[in-house]
């Protein structure tokens, strides 16, 4: 149960996940703006300056990668 919580279990998959598809210039914008602390996706698209479109289809790419991590619906972390 613990390791399901912390997600380690997922680890080997998202390694494999960030190797096998490359960092974007719009990922690294997106991360310059992500804390710990949660943040909206509504505030990450207005930092970012990017239509919500591409921000939420790269937050998804990202969770994929595990740089990133949903808290809450909407609210995310750098991971």
């Amino acid at each position: 149960d613990l390791l399901r919580h912390l997600n380690i279990e997922r680890a080997g998959v998202q390694r494999a996940v960030r190797s096998a598809i490359p960092a974007e210039p719009q990922e690294s914008a997106i991360l310059a703006h992500l804390r710990t602390e949660p943040l909206h996706m509504d505030e990450i698209v207005r930092a970012a300056a990017m239509p919500s479109q591409s921000v939420s289809g790269l937050l998804a790419i990202m969770e994929l990668k595990g740089l990133v991590r949903q808290t809450s619906p909407m609210h995310f972390v750098k991971a």
